[in-house]
């Protein structure tokens, strides 16, 4: 099943670990202000291998577009 979906993330912004209710088990909760996506690991720990590999693939991507954006700016004379 196929997910897509954009937000423009507002001035709060921001996203952080979030341990769930009364279960010591994280999410990736980023929070869009005023919305938010939590990203829960799966319940079977045989499958944590893959999603810590997703984990580490969304942080490489995101200081990847960071980095680009940090790129245009300078490259347009901003600071």
């Amino acid at each position: 099943m196929a997910f897509n979906a954009m937000w423009k993330p507002g001035p709060d912004a921001a996203a952080a670990m979030h341990v769930n209710g009364n279960t010591t088990q994280p999410a990736l909760v980023i929070y869009l202000d005023p919305d938010s996506l939590a990203i829960m690991p799966p319940r079977d720990q045989d499958e944590w291998p893959g999603f810590i590999r997703l984990m580490h693939e969304l942080r490489d991507g995101a200081t990847d577009v960071a980095d680009h954006l940090s790129r245009a700016i300078h490259r347009n004379g901003d600071t």
